[in-house]
């Protein structure tokens, strides 16, 4: 076995985001919805993904990630890292600025905002009452946004280099929110509307155009999968998933296809 096979998987989550949820010792829910199982089942070796600090820095993030990478069971270990939104900056300055890209294979971004959202700008500036409602509802504290604006997309990508001998790859998120009356409906509605406006074709949160890494020649760009942020990381459009998105193996599928392709030494 190769050495990019025989590497574990680490999934690593977004803002708000946890590694899973218990009670009474059981095992309740994965950030990535059911994916962690799903790789194991197929062959993969997926540990238990780290725990982030859900509002934390970039910086904060990224040194939580070396500490797990450090921690006992991966200590030494080349992985491979599959990062979501957020989580993708955070693996990205923990290679190239903690000194810890030999010990990555690849990093493979999903829905990360590489150059910023429009919806961490308004965010930031307090322009938009609506739209602070909806963070302040998700609990998400303005301080948190600072690092996903354009402006430290900007900074970020300037003072973050690629590593040699890490294989990057990065795909983003779509979806077309349902509406009433021409009025957009769902969690991430409004968002969309906002982040469409400004970039294009967009998750509800990072537009595709933020999402993929253009001119830079150590990314190769996946596209964009069909879903809002939620549906990334297999929960429902409107996070609690409805019986016919419980029924739909689609994202799990899409991630089995990821991890084949990151082990197979191609």
């Amino acid at each position: 076995m190769t050495e990019s096979q025989n590497a574990p998987i680490v999934l690593v989550h977004g803002i708000l985001g946890f590694d899973q949820l218990t009670f009474g010792g059981l095992k309740l829910a994965d950030y990535f919805r059911l994916i962690p199982d799903a790789l194991r089942k197929a062959g993969h070796k997926v540990p238990q993904p780290p725990r982030l600090n859900p509002t934390g820095s970039v910086a904060e993030r990224a040194q939580n990630l070396k500490s797990y990478l450090q921690g006992a069971g991966l200590a030494g270990r080349k992985v491979h890292l599959i990062a979501h939104s957020m989580g993708g900056l955070d693996s990205r300055f923990m290679i190239s600025r903690l000194g810890m890209a030999e010990r990555v294979l690849s990093l493979t971004t999903i829905g990360t905002p590489h150059h910023g959202s429009p919806i961490a700008d308004l965010v930031v500036k307090g322009t938009n009452p609506l739209l602070n409602n909806f963070m302040e509802h998700l609990g998400v504290d303005v301080k948190a946004a600072f690092d996903l604006t354009t402006g430290a997309g900007r900074k970020f990508n300037d003072e973050v280099p690629d590593a040699p001998g890490v294989r990057y790859f990065c795909l983003g998120g779509q979806f077309s929110p349902h509406r009433i009356l021409g009025v957009p409906q769902g969690v991430l509605g409004v968002t969309h509307e906002i982040v469409a406006n400004a970039e294009g074709e967009n998750d509800g949160v990072v537009s595709v155009a933020s999402a993929i890494m253009s001119g830079r020649a150590a990314w190769s760009a996946l596209g964009a999968w069909n879903g809002n942020h939620f549906r990334l990381i297999n929960w429902g459009e409107n996070l609690a998933p409805t019986p016919l998105e419980l029924g739909d193996s689609s994202i799990v599928a899409r991630y089995k296809d990821l991890a084949n392709q990151l082990t197979s030494d191609r």
